[in-house]
C-alpha cells in the first residue's frame, strides 16, 4: 500500500484501466473489455453453444464491441480519527452475448480479483453476503436477458494524516464454458486522510482555590505534546490517556494577567488555552 503525502494542492487524473480479454474457438476477434469468441446460437434467447463477448454495461440492447456505463474512478475524503477504513461498494453490472450479438441466458458467470497495483496490504476485496460465501471470487447466473451484476466491497485502509491511498484494481470475469469467454474491468480507488482542527477545551479557566484545572486536546492528528508558556507559574502536564492536560498551579500568589497552555499534534497543527489567577 502506497502512501503520497499532501504538500499543496494536488490535482491527480485519474484513468480507468482496461484490459483486453482472450478467448478462443473455430473463429475470434478481440474488442476492448470483451471477448469474442467461437460458438453458434439457435436464436437470439435461444440456448448457446459458448463463447461471444462480455460486455460491462447495464443496457440489455448493447452490442457486441460497445461498453457502456463503465467503471468511474471512486474517491474518498475521511478523517482518521473517525474512519481507520473506508468501503468503497461497487456494482458491475455486465452482458453475455454468443458470437452472433444474441443474449445468452442462463449462464453462469464467476468474477474476481486480477490485479492490485502496487502492495495489496491494507486492501480487502468482499464478495457476497451469507448464506452465500464466496470470498474470494463471485458467480452470477444471467437472466433471460443474458445479463447480471456484480457486487463487491473495496476496503481500504486509511492512510497517514494528510495522505493518499490510491489502488488500481482490475476484476477478471470468466464464463463456465470449455473454452471460456474472458473480459476484464477496472477502477481506481482512492482514499484521501484529512485531519481535523485541532482543539483546546475549555478555552479558557481560572484557579480560584483550585491548584490544578482539566483541559482536553482533541482532534488533529495524535499524539500531542503540550507545555506553558510560563513555568514558573503554571505547569501543564499530558496524562497517560493522551487527551487531558492537568495544568498546575506553582506560583499560589495573587498573580495578574495570564498563562497559555498550548497543545501541538504530528502535524505541528497547534491550539491554546489561558489560564488566570
Amino acid at each position: 500500500m502506497r502512501y503520497v503525502r499532501i504538500i499543496t494542492f494536488v490535482m491527480i487524473p485519474f484513468v480507468l484501466l482496461s484490459l483486453a480479454g482472450c478467448g478462443s474457438g473455430s473463429s475470434s476477434s478481440n474488442n476492448a473489455f470483451g471477448t469474442n469468441g467461437g460458438g453458434s446460437s439457435t436464436g437470439s434467447g435461444g440456448t448457446n453453444s459458448g463463447g461471444g463477448v462480455i460486455m460491462f454495461t447495464d443496457t440489455a440492447s448493447a452490442t457486441p464491441g460497445s461498453q457502456i456505463n463503465l467503471l468511474a474512478p471512486a474517491s474518498k475524503d475521511v478523517n482518521p480519527a473517525i474512519a481507520p477504513a473506508w468501503v468503497f461498494e461497487q456494482l458491475i453490472p455486465f452482458k453475455l452475448t454468443d458470437a452472433n450479438g444474441n443474449a445468452r441466458a442462463g449462464v453462469p458467470v464467476t468474477l474476481s480479483v486480477y490485479s492490485i497495483d502496487g502492495d495489496p496490504t491494507g486492501v480487502t476485496i468482499d464478495f457476497l453476503v451469507p448464506p452465500i460465501t464466496e470470498p474470494n471470487q463471485q458467480t452470477v447466473t444471467t437472466d433471460s436477458a443474458g445479463q447480471g451484476i456484480f457486487n463487491a466491497a473495496i476496503i481500504l485502509t486509511t492512510p497517514p494524516p494528510l495522505a493518499l491511498n490510491v489502488e488500481s484494481i482490475v476484476f477478471k470475469a470468466v464464463t463456465n464454458d470449455t473454452v471460456p469467454v474472458v473480459a476484464y474491468v477496472g477502477n481506481t480507488y482512492t482514499l484521501t486522510s484529512t485531519a481535523s482542527t485541532l482543539t483546546i477545551t475549555p478555552a479558557a479557566a481560572s484557579f480560584g482555590t483550585a491548584t490544578d484545572l482539566t483541559f482536553t486536546v482533541a482532534g488533529g492528528s495524535p499524539p500531542y505534546s503540550v507545555s506553558s508558556n510560563n513555568t514558573s507559574r503554571v505547569t501543564a502536564t499530558l496524562q497517560a490517556d493522551g487527551h487531558t492536560i492537568i495544568a498546575h498551579l506553582v506560583d499560589a500568589t495573587a498573580w495578574t494577567g495570564a498563562v497559555s497552555i498550548s497543545a501541538i499534534d504530528s502535524l505541528n497543527q497547534s491550539a491554546t488555552a489561558t489560564v488566570t489567577r
